[in-house]
């Protein structure tokens, strides 16, 4: 985990305290939660939320899971703002162009 991509919250008990009571009863989602204070950037955030909900093996109702995702992507948000060197989030498309994928060009093969 690099310190200077990561975005800045509050400590973990201070987090843990702004989440709804019972949230953190049981032990997935408990662990859930744990995964999620090492993510680096909202979108990770997100994207482990989604990949939970989606999933056939996780017990967690989805209000607990959202009340997690909210309260944490809303502390890094608010972090960040204060931040002297403020983080960009990462956001879908910036990173690489799809339009490479369809219109490529092909190598000839063969003889």
């Amino acid at each position: 985990m690099r310190k200077d991509t990561r975005f800045s919250r509050p400590d973990q008990s201070e987090l843990t305290a702004k989440l709804p009571s019972g949230c953190l009863d049981d032990a997935q989602s408990l662990g859930i939660w744990n995964l999620m204070m090492r993510c680096d950037d909202p979108s990770d955030v997100a994207h482990m939320y989604r990949s939970y909900r989606d999933s056939d093996h996780c017990a967690v109702p989805r209000q607990k899971l959202r009340a997690m995702r909210d309260t944490m992507i809303t502390a890094m948000r608010e972090a960040n703002k204060k931040d002297p060197n403020p983080r960009k989030e990462k956001q879908a498309g910036v990173h690489y162009d799809r339009g490479h994928l369809y219109n490529a060009p092909t190598l000839r093969r063969g003889a």
